[in-house]
Formats: C-alpha cells, structure tokens, sequence
C-alpha cells in the first residue's frame, strides 16, 4: 500500500473480498431482507454474554418484529454491512454492521456491531465498522452514536481510544459519540485502535466488485 491509500476515500462495491490481518478472506456484502434466516441463526450462536454485551437487555431472539425492519434497509439512511467467510458455507455469517440515521439529528446515526464469537479478534468488525464510516460519509453522515453494554468495558475503551466522547449514561447502557472518519487520513491514529481502523480503511481502498455469484445468498 502507498501514501496515497491515506487520503484517498474507499468506493465501495455492493459486495467485495477482503483479506483479514490473519490472513483470511472474507466476503463483505450489503445485507437485505432474505438474510433474515441467517440473521436469527447467528443470533442463536452468540453466548449470553455476548447478546448481553450487544443487546442490553433479555432479548433471546430475533423475532418477526425484529426482522421486519430488514424491510427499511436501503443502504443509505438504514445500511447493514456483513461478512461471511466463503470457506465455511455452513456458517450463517461473521457479524454485521449497521447505522440508522437518527430522524432529529439527520448527520448522524446510531450504530450497532455484532461479530460471533469465534471471529472476535480476527479484524472482522474493523473491516465492518470502517465500511460504516466510508458509507456515512458518502450519505451525508458526520457522527456516530454507540449505546454499549456498561460491563463492555473492551468495546468503550475501543471507542474513546478513537476519538469517542461520552455523552450519556442510563441503567446498564453508556452512550458514546464518534466522528465519522471516512479516510484513513482522518482517523486519529495515537492508539492501537486508531492505527487499526485507519489501516481497515486503508485496505478498502484496494477492494474490488465480487462477482455476481459470489455475493449469493
């Protein structure tokens, strides 16, 4: 990669390969309605600690209610990112990502981030959060908003290492506030976590169209 990767803003196709730090590939795609089924069986994968830590609350399964929104996805104002890894068909998925914008504050939106178990640590999420920020960006989005599990220390210490500022607190849920960093260039990089997602970044600069049938189903 070259300096220019740095201030270059990604282009992202609909669907795309992407190697991860530890040498995987994975497949990253836009997620739509008929994903639906993946989406409840790789809710039923997470630990309870895991739903806990992305979902406060007791919530135990992806009901209708839930997956009917699927319906609002337009990747623009409701954007859902997610990767699946071609080696493990049998697998529903890695994680997703996604923003919503939020209605009275139309430049930002909220987001959430689930990855499955066996993928954390893998740079799964980074590649997924970085897709985030280049899509905001290219749709009119300047900041992010996380609520997070209070006893998920690691994903609130992972924020504020990024720029995060809190800005509100209720039972269980810390809310936090992100820039939107669509280049690499403009993610503050005096962290691990900065240098981290400012080379995810850097690597969807590279990417290129999956084939049509790659990106099935």
């Amino acid at each position: 990669m070259f300096l220019l990767d740095y201030v270059v803003t990604p282009r992202l196709p609909p669907a795309f390969h992407v190697m991860l730090p530890e040498g995987a590939t994975v497949l990253v795609r836009h997620v739509v309605k008929a994903d639906g089924p993946r989406l409840q069986e790789g809710f039923r994968m997470l630990s309870s600690l895991a739903r806990r830590k992305h979902f406060p609350g007791e919530v135990q399964e992806l009901g209708a209610e839930q997956l009917r929104l699927l319906e609002e996805v337009d990747q623009k104002n409701y954007v859902i990112w997610g990767a699946m890894n071609p080696s493990r068909p049998d697998e529903p998925g890695i994680g997703i990502a996604r923003y919503r914008r939020i209605e009275h504050e139309p430049d930002a939106a909220d987001v959430v981030i689930t990855i499955l178990d066996r993928y954390q640590g893998t740079g799964a999420g980074l590649i997924l959060h970085a897709c985030l920020h280049v899509t905001a960006r290219d749709n009119g989005i300047r900041h992010f908003y996380y609520d997070v599990g209070s006893e998920n220390e690691r994903f609130i210490r992972h924020l504020k290492n990024l720029g995060a500022e809190h800005v509100g607190r209720v039972v269980g849920v810390t809310r936090l506030k992100l820039p939107v960093y669509p280049r690499a260039l403009s993610v503050p990089k005096y962290s691990a976590s900065g240098w981290k997602l400012a080379q995810a970044l850097r690597k969807l600069t590279a990417v290129r169209a999956a084939p049509a049938g790659a990106a099935a189903g």
